[in-house]
């Protein structure tokens, strides 16, 4: 299958190899049971007729050929092929993901479909393709995937159990992206992610490599119109302290799951810090201060005063870039905190931290990491029943539901071929018509041609 594959696409190779690690056979119990993943409920979902028939080799080349010709495919038919995934073999993967860059511009994308969000990524995760899997997750504007809490819970799991939190972590951007952590599993398990890539990473691995200056002459091309950048300050965050800041900010405001009152304060104060939102960092240590039982962790402050101290602070009396020229790299510069906005902020946390040590509010023993791993491993175990029984109803929801498309994609291309069929008959009717009818209007014919003669040639004679 791979070979052949190779001969259809024989452009894409994918770089560099790993070891096999097969998704279902894990033994290990970390933080989800082995039966939270429903795999048996999956293998017997995947012997549904319209799923055990299909060859990935042939129907991607079919799928491959229709958006090559006609830009565009159904979405059950490619709702069939993500079933296809586990399949693949890793010099595959490539070809795969460019047939979902090509349909996530089709309009039959739309409305998003769950059951190929989980296919894609349970064929992934069996591939042992877990990275260009998080890369499909987290380019969303070029393939347009939004798995399902249930999904994102069974990544997540995934990256926990191999220790790679910082996968692990950009899975939970998913949900604060869509700011959605209703789902308590989902909630839980991107805590960990979050909270253990955090105190295993450095912040200034964080940040983005610094942007190198061109020495060469700038080249200037003419355009119809200039787009000015614009910077939404969610969907447009591309730099990881960012979307780790603000993870851990929405985490320590989450009501799904009851999380501790210190624990929400150290995670919304570390969030502040990364996300680079000082102010509103300064104003919940106020709060936290004038609060009866407030209290916040030695290692919430750490992280917080680090990212301010290392905060990239801009002249307030720098020009403003010209607009012709501004890129978004510009505008994100422009919401940095200024210099003197940066030393006001250093001076009222430093006050504000004194206060706290003064009314016993710092907790010094706070261990984040234990305290994190030891609530979401004590709650994770009550919510899996809920979600293992609606994944499982969903399994037949999603076979009834892919049947109907199909049959209704049956009936449609049944109706188009007797439309066609139909026109052929008309035409073959017509032409009999007029083979029939010819002698009665045989004279009539000949008058029309006499006088079409004679409106190019009015000295023309005709005998009879």
């Amino acid at each position: 299958m791979a070979t052949s594959l190779r001969l259809m696409h024989g452009a894409y190779r994918l770089l560099g190899s790993t070891g096999k690690r097969a998704f279902s056979v894990s033994s290990m119990r970390y933080l989800l049971s082995e039966t939270y993943s429903c795999n048996e409920a999956w293998k017997k979902y995947l012997q549904d007729p319209t799923l055990n028939q299909i060859s990935l080799d042939g129907f991607s080349h079919q799928i491959y050929e229709q958006l090559e010709k006609n830009r565009g495919v159904s979405g059950v038919d490619i709702n069939v092929l993500a079933h296809q995934f586990h399949k693949m073999e890793e010099e595959d993967v490539e070809y795969i993901v460019d047939i979902l860059a090509r349909f996530n511009l089709c309009h039959s994308n739309y409305p998003r479909n769950d059951s190929t969000s989980h296919a894609i990524a349970r064929g992934f995760l069996d591939t042992n393709s877990g990275e260009d899997l998080i890369n499909l997750l987290s380019d969303r504007l070029t393939y347009g995937i939004y798995p399902n809490h249930y999904t994102l819970n069974l990544i997540m799991d995934f990256f926990i159990k191999q220790g790679d939190f910082h996968k692990a972590a950009k899975v939970s951007y998913c949900s604060m992206i869509q700011e959605d952590f209703s789902n308590p599993i989902n909630t839980l398990l991107s805590l960990q992610s979050s909270v253990q890539h955090l105190l295993t990473s450095n912040i200034d691995d964080l940040a983005p490599p610094p942007k190198e200056q061109s020495e060469g002459e700038e080249n200037w091309i003419k355009v119809d119109y200039i787009q000015f950048p614009y910077y939404d300050d969610h969907f447009d965050i591309k730099d990881e302290r960012f979307l780790l800041g603000k993870t851990l900010l929405m985490l320590g405001k989450v009501q799904s799951i009851g999380l501790p009152k210190d624990l929400r304060n150290s995670l919304q104060i570390i969030g502040c810090g990364l996300y680079h939102k000082f102010g509103k960092g300064v104003t919940l240590l106020k709060d936290i201060l004038g609060s009866s039982d407030g209290s916040i962790s030695q290692k919430a402050l750490d992280y917080f005063s680090e990212s301010l101290e290392k905060v990239e602070a801009r002249d307030p009396n720098e020009p403003e870039v010209e607009l012709a020229l501004r890129t978004i790299d510009d505008v994100i510069h422009r919401i940095l905190p200024t210099t003197d906005e940066k030393a006001e902020y250093q001076v009222e946390f430093l006050k504000l931290k004194e206060e706290l040590s003064s009314q016993g509010k710092i907790q010094t023993d706070f261990d984040l990491g234990k305290t994190v791993t030891e609530f979401v491993t004590t709650h994770v175990s009550q919510y899996e029943e809920p979600d293992i029984s609606s994944q499982t109803k969903l399994f037949n929801v999603w076979i009834e539901a892919r049947n109907n498309e199909l049959n209704e994609q049956m009936a449609e291309i049944r109706k188009k071929a007797r439309i066609e069929e139909m026109k052929k008959q008309l035409v073959e009717l017509e032409k009999q018509e007029e083979l029939l009818t010819y002698f009665d209007f045989e004279e009539k014919i000949r008058l029309h041609f006499v006088d079409e003669d004679r409106a190019t040639d009015p000295n023309l004679t005709i005998s009879t």
